[in-house]
């Protein structure tokens, strides 16, 4: 491994320790009769998931800002199970993840996956999971995390990889696209906690919410309460030149095993200039509600464009909009716009240059940052769940951090970019910057 991708790996781990850093640790005492303590217990606390991150509680790792995180740290001993009792969420995605530290890529044991996707979890008898065939959310589902998982245990993750014995693992809890934004409306899974003869079930914590595009007074959205990693390297010392997108490895990012990222750096470019990104847009799920999958005609569950800054946790780009509002720097599949081919030309310019962009036909706008102007950029596609059949998943690409070989196999929908004068883009259209 080269001094580059070394310290791109170091960053990558401890950029996703800061999600485990935050949830604190907890211990199981064998025997304790209703008395134990565990995920989301430290000293009194008795209530599970007290951890819940987005782009306004934690703007870090370049969070989506169509994602919602809730984490839990839990102990890793021996005989411990942590039952999960939940109902399907009315969103467009949903996941359950185990991780142990430092945090790194899932494990994978006996040929069970360290998580559960939506649609993998069997639901409760008498209950309907609405990413297995057509119905409203709200069935409900029971999945146990414990020792000695036997391949093909259906709704059973492995607690911890074989051998371990102690330490500390994180479940996270994902949610993209809930039904109308509204993160508040999502039931959190109870737990239930069996040691030793002992058991308790633990209800959620009081959670906090904070509503995105509420007034700000600052631009200042970087995390403060959490410890910095290693900032980026500089421009000079990445690992391929600005406007390349390349596929990332999956520790560069708070690893979720269904989405492979494709990412590229980037300086803003002089004030009458922008950037352009132009691509074959995937297909879809759409909406902000539960679908069966896989799905005919649907590349993917969900793609987006996010653009964060390149320094210490990586915060997604969050500047205040002449409305009050916030103007986040991603832009889902169903906010991006395709011509009458399927591409989609993102143009990335300054808030001053977004109605002038947006005028533009077929263009969808993306800001920089308005705080930090000069700073490097990363900008970063996701294709999260991507179905078996399609053919140019950069899951698929096997060299990390090669533009060429992530191009190879991407083929229309690796993403191309060039700086642009804005009066072109206007003149000529997004074709006119890159044919």
């Amino acid at each position: 491994m080269d001094a580059t991708r070394t310290r791109h790996t170091a960053l990558g781990l401890a950029v996703l320790a800061l999600v485990a850093a935050c949830s604190p640790a907890a211990t199981v005492a064998p025997g304790s009769s209703g008395s134990a303590a565990g995920p989301g217990l430290a000293g009194a606390q008795a209530c599970a998931w007290p951890e819940a991150f987005n782009l306004s509680t934690a703007n870090s790792l370049i969070l989506d800002a169509a994602e919602q995180v809730w984490t839990d740290a839990f102990p890793i001993a021996p005989g411990l199970r942590i039952v999960l009792s939940g109902a399907f969420p009315d969103a467009r995605y949903a996941s359950l993840q185990v991780y142990t530290q430092p945090y790194a890529s899932p494990f994978t044991r006996n040929g069970v996956g360290s998580g559960l996707t939506d649609y993998q979890i069997a639901p409760d008898p008498g209950s309907v999971n609405p990413w297995q065939q057509q119905a409203a959310p709200g069935g409900r589902y029971t999945v146990t995390l414990r020792e000695d998982v036997a391949p093909g245990q259906t709704n059973t993750l492995p607690i911890a990889p074989a051998g371990t014995t102690s330490g500390q693992g994180l479940l996270v809890y994902r949610v993209y696209l809930p039904a109308g934004g509204d993160f508040s409306r999502v039931a959190l899974p109870s737990m239930r906690l069996e040691q030793g003869g002992s058991a308790q079930t633990l209800g959620p914590c009081a959670s906090f919410y904070s509503p995105l595009n509420a007034p700000r007074p600052s631009v200042s959205f970087a995390p403060t309460a959490v410890p910095t990693p290693t900032p980026t390297p500089a421009a000079s010392t990445q690992p391929v030149g600005q406007l390349q997108f390349f596929k990332a490895t999956i520790g560069t990012l708070g690893p979720n095993t269904d989405t492979p990222y494709v990412l590229a750096y980037l300086t803003p470019p002089g004030p009458g200039d922008v950037v352009v990104i132009r691509a074959k847009g995937l297909t879809h799920a759409t909406g902000d509600h539960p679908s069966p999958w896989p799905a005919a005609g649907e590349d993917v569950r969900y793609w987006s464009m996010c653009v964060a800054l390149a320094t210490g946790v990586l915060p997604t780009v969050m500047n205040l909009a002449p409305s009050g509002g916030v103007d986040t720097g991603c832009r889902a599949d169903d906010q991006v716009k395709l011509d009458a081919a399927g591409d989609y030309a993102i143009v990335l310019g300054t808030e001053a240059q977004r109605a002038t962009i947006e005028g533009v036909a077929g263009a969808t706008f993306l800001p920089f940052s308005a705080a930090q102007p000069a700073t490097t950029h990363i900008l970063a596609l996701r294709d999260m769940l991507v179905d078996p059949s399609f053919a140019n998943s950069p899951g698929l690409v096997t060299r990390a951090n090669d533009p060429a070989a992530t191009e190879a196999v991407m083929g229309p929908y690796y993403p191309r970019a060039a700086v642009c004068p804005l009066s072109t883009l206007v003149a000529a259209g997004a074709a006119g910057c890159l044919p």
